[in-house]
């Protein structure tokens, strides 16, 4: 679990977005500088999670459809990242040697499981307008 550049180039599609306006894709690709073929397919999933509205043709483009507090950072870590995941051994069917052999988890899995749950509620607790918009060692809001 790492701010890939995927992850990184949706939080600044969404912070482009905030704005409220319509964006053409390839523009809005160009101002973030995100290669156009990465950004269209991050964007389809942001739309398959319900987080942006596009439209085709000559005035097309997306829009946001989601309300930036609403939105935590887990949550995009979840949409883009199929393992979101600190180590593999904790996804969902993955079958151990350790636990094969020996019956139980071995104890730098309980460990990890701790820390997993721990990352994800501090993950879970920022939301994407205070990630993308407030100093959180100021306190202060920036303006778009």
């Amino acid at each position: 679990m790492l701010i890939n550049r995927e992850i990184d180039y949706a939080i600044r599609i969404l912070r482009a977005l905030a704005d409220g306006e319509n964006h053409p894709i390839k523009p809005l690709c160009e101002e973030e500088d995100i290669p156009w073929s990465f950004g269209y397919k991050i964007l389809g999933k942001l739309r398959n999670a319900g987080y942006v509205k596009s439209v085709s043709g000559v005035h097309g483009g997306c829009t946001l459809t989601v309300d930036l507090h609403e939105v935590t950072v887990l949550d995009i870590f979840r949409i883009l990242d199929d393992k979101p995941y600190i180590n593999k051994c904790l996804g969902e069917g993955y079958i151990c040697k350790w636990v094969v052999k020996k019956g139980h988890p071995c104890i730098v899995h309980r460990n990890l499981t701790v820390m997993q749950k721990e990352l994800d509620q501090i993950l879970g607790s920022y939301d994407l307008h205070s990630l993308i918009f407030v100093d959180q060692t100021a306190g202060e809001q920036q303006e778009l």
